[in-house]
């Protein structure tokens, strides 16, 4: 094309976009020129015309991830011969007899995923549950996307089935896709890639832990002509692969894998047993913290210290990831190899944390020896967030959100605390701390938000606002992302009603709440076409 009808087509493209979002029904699609496409429907002719134009758009995109061909669905998924007497082509993709998704659904997804809308992951999510497939032309953008949000992969192979399996395989990009597939191909298990391989794993796991733990056990210790030897880093991904489902019936291969000669090996096996509280490594380890450790108070400050003998390395010591420093690189590890606070971390992030139970304090006191400053203090409560991290205890999340309130720990509470959590912030908003720290307790919520959390934001706003600047609002109260993706469309005509409360005295503010009225409509639209699918 020349350089004229590029700019039409950009032009174009935009017109395209803006049309799907708001629906046929309230805008007359534009005339897309050369792009103008045949449909039983206006809906209908703009996603063809918008398949048209995104395939003219990705056609000058050097290098795009858009080269895995959609072959077509061969009844039985059988190899076809390929031209000119070269290699069968890949198996095609295994039937799917679910019905198509409307076509204004699927008008909907080509224009979310192209703006790349936040209103995406919930469209994705509902559009899941509709018991309909996405047409196999929206998957390599959906894929695109997905690459860069974990949350949306489930709803998105949903969706595709078993197409969308297929596709995953054809493109490293989208390889580890595969092992959020409702179904994924048995024959992945026998692949020669180590990322297909570790898919299927993965999902087995989820299905049946015993049975999948087997094929690791067999694929450990395989031999004979062809089987070769796994890699460091496979071995260790098979290890990481057993955290789903993860039992006591785990402990004796884990056990094993401690004799692993790979340093990596090794710490993934240390990692998934310190979650294992009553497996012989977690008997070592809190037996070990009780005989190295003094826990004393001096005042209101708690002093956790290694006692007075020095520390010698043994070789079960350091089977049981102890002087390994994993958690550290290789020239850290060997400049850091005699210093005490190099074994306490290690120590530290490899016990049970209900073994710290033994020396009666709550996580939060414990958590004051980093008041002491000294270098115990900060292995201290370095080795107990790994610990936290790993064995995912929400006690001592709560006890470190109180000290920073980060993402990686509240991840860890439970829903009901972290609804606590997000309604103390609510009710302490004149705190600078609070105002910053808002937006990661809203975003950590059960999606959409609880009613409680809804009312108390609304609440709140007739205090906070005369006192706050523009910044600060935006910031709490998540009006430019957080409250328009997640507060339920229901809360329409409370918004509204808030607004004008407040106009008067603040217009500003009052228009931000418009803004918001606006997201939460629009999103009720999106949703209610899904309802006539």
């Amino acid at each position: 094309m020349n350089e004229t009808s590029h700019q039409t087509g950009s032009e174009v493209w935009q017109d395209l976009v803006s049309t799907a979002l708001v629906g046929t029904d309230r805008r007359t699609p534009p005339a897309a020129g050369e792009f103008d496409a045949p449909g039983d429907t206006p809906a209908a002719a703009l996603l063809s015309s918008a398949a048209l134009m995104s395939a003219w758009r990705r056609a000058g995109s050097a290098g795009s991830a858009y080269s895995a061909e959609l072959v077509g669905e061969a009844e039985g998924g059988a190899q076809t011969e390929g031209r000119d007497g070269a290699a069968p082509a890949a198996k095609s993709a295994a039937p799917d007899p679910r019905p198509l998704l409307s076509t204004a659904t699927s008008a909907r997804l080509t224009a979310l995923v192209a703006s790349r809308s936040e209103t995406l992951p919930e469209y994705l999510g509902a559009a899941a549950k509709t018991g309909c497939r996405a047409p196999a032309e929206l998957l390599p953008p959906l894929f695109d996307y997905a690459r860069g949000s974990i949350a949306v992969r489930a709803d998105l192979m949903k969706l595709a089935g078993p197409r969308g399996t297929w596709l995953a395989k054809q493109n490293q990009q989208w390889s580890t896709f595969t092992r959020y597939a409702a179904a994924p191909d048995p024959e992945a298990w026998r692949s020669d890639k180590p990322h297909e391989r570790i898919g299927y794993l993965t999902w087995f796991r989820g299905k049946d832990p015993a049975s999948a733990r087997v094929l690791v056990q067999e694929a450990w210790t395989q031999t004979g002509p062809g089987a070769g030897v796994l890699a460091a880093e496979t071995r260790a991904a098979f290890v990481e692969a057993l955290a789903v489902g993860l039992g006591p019936e785990d402990e004796p291969f884990l056990e094993s894998a401690l004799d692993d000669k790979s340093r990596q090996v090794r710490a993934e096996a240390v990692r998934l047993l310190a979650t294992l509280p009553s497996s012989r490594f977690a008997e070592r380890m809190a037996a070990r913290l009780h005989e190295w450790v003094r826990v004393s108070t001096e005042g209101t400050a708690v002093l956790v210290t290694l006692k007075d003998e020095p520390l010698a390395a043994t070789e079960d010591q350091t089977r049981d990831g102890i002087g390994e420093g994993w958690v550290q690189t290789e020239d850290e590890r060997r400049l850091a190899k005699l210093q005490p606070s190099y074994w306490l971390e290690d120590l530290i992030a490899s016990t049970p944390l209900a073994a710290w139970e033994h020396y009666g304090l709550l996580p939060a006191e414990l958590l004051r020896a980093t008041a002491a400053n000294r270098w115990e203090a900060n292995s201290c409560h370095r080795g107990w967030r790994s610990a936290t991290l790993r064995q995912k205890d929400p006690a001592w999340a709560e006890a470190f959100c109180a000290v920073n309130a980060a993402n990686d720990m509240l991840e860890l509470l439970s829903d009901e605390a972290a609804e606590r959590w997000c309604l103390g912030v609510v009710a302490s908003h004149r705190s600078q701390y609070s105002i910053h720290s808002a937006p990661i307790i809203l975003s950590r919520l059960g999606q959409p938000w609880s009613d409680a959390v809804c009312q108390a934001l609304l609440d709140s706003i007739p205090v906070y606002l005369p006192n706050a600047t523009r910044n600060d609002v935006a910031r709490f109260f998540g009006m430019d992302n957080l409250a328009g993706r997640w507060m339920p469309p229901s809360y329409v005509d409370a918004v509204a009603a808030k607004a004008e409360e407040i106009r008067a005295g603040l217009p500003l503010w009052a228009e931000d709440l418009d803004d918001l009225a606006s997201m939460l409509r629009d999103r009720a639209l999106m949703l209610a076409e899904l309802d006539t699918v």
